[in-house]
């Protein structure tokens, strides 16, 4: 997988300019170009020209990591808005969680869970600070349409790292065998029947990789699996997870939540969140590049 455009957003707080420099970091692995943007709810008056701020962030981070690097125009005054256009156009967005608290997060979402509703590419919630390239990715995988291409996806970002996939088994199924009051026999012969099929579906998603010197380890749990995945994390020391993103209404994401929304601030790494539907969204040159053929999910 090769990166071609990637977009950073910063409105030059500490946690966004530790995402910028993730971004840059990312473009130079990948001799991608890069693009930064200015954009925030709450402006900070110490910053009278912050277009001139970012041109000369902009030199600094090329001149550091020798990539292009372009600062972007006079945004609208809409951060969401503004990150989401020039998504349209990029491989990966880059940004902080934005921590902070307005009334209008509480009514509307924060920004970084309105830019995941709307992003047509890979979101990268940066919540550490970089200091080396990715080590090890966890990559969340549900079996689901969209699974070969966010393996192939996380895989590629970071080509050195080791990869572990990881499958959190439901346990409805079996909560409803206890509820039958099913003999411990059947429930055991169903787990192991359970386990066995995500086995099979973890192989091909694991062997997909032709030239990956670090070998693709495969890890099953059971149980919620943001929970599950969290727990994952602090076991392996992981210091970026990868997941699936099903887009829904605000209301449902609000009501429901989401697996990558629960992660975001409750896990210690940074989090990859990909749009299921941008490698099934036809025309896109890196969607196409990141699809694994022949395999069925």
């Amino acid at each position: 997988m090769h990166l071609q455009t990637i977009v950073a957003l910063t409105d030059f707080s500490a946690a966004a300019e530790q995402a910028m420099d993730r971004a840059a970091m990312v473009a130079a692995s990948h001799h991608a170009r890069l693009r930064i943007l200015y954009g925030t709810d709450m402006p900070d008056p110490k910053f009278t020209d912050p277009h001139a701020r970012l041109e000369q962030r902009a030199r600094q981070l090329a001149r550091r990591h020798d990539i292009a690097v372009v600062a972007g125009g006079q945004g609208t005054g809409d951060v969401v808005a503004d990150a989401l256009a020039a998504a349209a156009r990029a491989d990966l967005l880059v940004m902080d969680r934005r921590a902070s608290f307005s009334w209008m997060h509480l009514l509307r979402g924060s920004p970084w869970a309105r830019v995941l509703r709307g992003s047509r590419c890979p979101v990268l919630i940066v919540q550490n600070t970089p200091k080396v390239a990715y080590q090890h990715l966890l990559v969340a995988v549900d079996f689901s349409e969209a699974a070969p291409a966010l393996v192939r996806y996380a895989g590629g970002l970071q080509a050195e790292a080791r990869l572990a996939l990881y499958h959190a088994i439901d346990r409805r199924d079996e909560a409803k065998l206890r509820s039958a009051e099913a003999s411990m026999q059947a429930i055991q012969t169903y787990r192991a029947e359970v386990r066995e099929h995500a086995r099979r579906k973890m192989l091909p998603l694991a062997t997909a990789f032709d030239t990956r010197r670090n070998r693709v380890a495969t890890v099953l749990g059971a149980g919620d699996p943001a929970r599950q995945l969290a727990v994952q994390h602090e076991a392996s020391g992981a210091d970026l997870i990868a997941v699936g993103y099903q887009r829904r209404p605000a209301p449902v994401d609000w009501l429901m939540g989401s697996v990558a929304g629960r992660l975001v601030g409750g896990v210690r790494c940074d989090v990859l969140v990909f749009p299921r539907d941008y490698a099934l969204r036809e025309g896109h040159a890196g969607a196409r590049n990141c699809a694994v053929s022949g395999l069925s999910a």
